[in-house]
């Protein structure tokens, strides 16, 4: 093939460009309906795998391990220890098998910080799938100590936004 014979095809089927285009406007002005069904039909489809994610996700969300990072007393970190902790909790969401339905939020790994009394904690919670990893997680010189779920669900966060006081609360301050 020359390129006068390529030139020769890429003019021929220029010639034929407003022959295509009358015959794409004329299917699509016969089957304008399907321009209304195929969002309707994409919205119902996205709409059930959401409905389906949040389903398969309510388990892996109560169903949750923590361990808290027990420090010794000689714990003082170098960045590379640090660093080294982040990439083991990062790999460790990548550990636990996942699948479609399977939501990010359901097999994330949480770390929170918790201040008791004065004293600072380290929680990291994740799937009960990953307890193994999560376990075997950590500073070489802390302990990882199991948290239990119902000392885990009493000490939840709470976190007050624009709520009034009591009248308790209101003479204490005003005191």
């Amino acid at each position: 093939m020359t390129t006068n014979d390529v030139i020769d095809h890429v003019l021929d089927v220029g010639q034929d460009l407003p022959a295509y285009g009358e015959a794409a406007y004329a299917w699509i002005s016969d089957n304008v309906w399907l321009l209304f069904l195929l969002p309707l039909v994409f919205a119902t489809f996205t709409l059930a795998i959401s409905v389906a994610r949040r389903r398969f996700g309510r388990g892996s969300l109560k169903d949750r391990q923590a361990f808290e990072v027990l420090p010794t007393t000689g714990f003082d970190p170098v960045i590379e220890d640090v660093l080294r902790f982040a990439k083991q909790l990062a790999q460790a969401q990548r550990s636990v098998s996942r699948w479609a339905f399977t939501p990010v939020r359901g097999t994330a790994v949480r770390v929170r910080l918790l201040s008791q009394s004065g004293l600072l904690t380290m929680r990291v919670e994740g799937p009960a799938r990953a307890v193994e990893v999560l376990r075997h997680q950590g500073y070489r010189q802390c302990e990882m100590r199991a948290v239990g779920a119902a000392m885990a669900e009493a000490e939840r966060p709470e976190i007050r936004l624009g709520v009034d006081l009591d009248a308790d609360s209101q003479t204490a301050l005003a005191a």
